[in-house]
């Protein structure tokens, strides 16, 4: 195996390792990570803000993504009857995307999913060590999004 000292690379492969872990393991239950993470988005702006849901433009940039990307992903999510597609009372030529009870059902499992793939990665960490990595994780995300 090629050794690299490149933190780049490294970062890549244990990125890798992990998606490639949790990606698996949701695939069980027919759902992407890119899935998952739109109905985490969509299901705890429901709850935490009583809102009646979420535009696809307000997802796409929560989760900085382009709007194509998501909207492929709400089409696949909509097929499965996990979400749903209402009218914007705000906005009538408008809609927001809420998650169905079939989706609150099934999150319940696929945060059990997320939490042992997080377990993974936090083995052999202490919680301090886990702060500190997420803090310079955090850094490293600031050096690319601020140039």
């Amino acid at each position: 195996m090629l050794e690299s000292k490149e933190i780049g690379y490294i970062l890549h492969r244990a990125a890798m390792f992990a998606k490639c872990h949790l990606t698996n393991k949701l695939n069980e239950f027919d759902i992407t990570p890119g899935q998952y993470m739109v109905l985490k988005e969509i299901y705890y702006y429901q709850i935490n803000n009583k809102e009646f849901g979420l535009s696809p433009a307000c997802i796409a940039a929560s989760l900085e993504s382009d709007r194509p990307t998501i909207s492929g992903i709400l089409e696949r999510l909509e097929a499965q009857n996990l979400t749903e597609r209402v009218h914007n009372p705000q906005d009538k030529r408008s809609c927001l995307i809420r998650v169905t009870q079939k989706a609150m059902d099934k999150l319940k499992e696929l945060e059990e999913i997320s939490a042992v793939n997080d377990a993974k990665i936090r083995n052999g960490f202490t919680e301090e060590e886990i702060d500190t990595f997420k803090n310079y994780l955090l850094r490293v995300a600031d050096n690319f999004k601020n140039g």
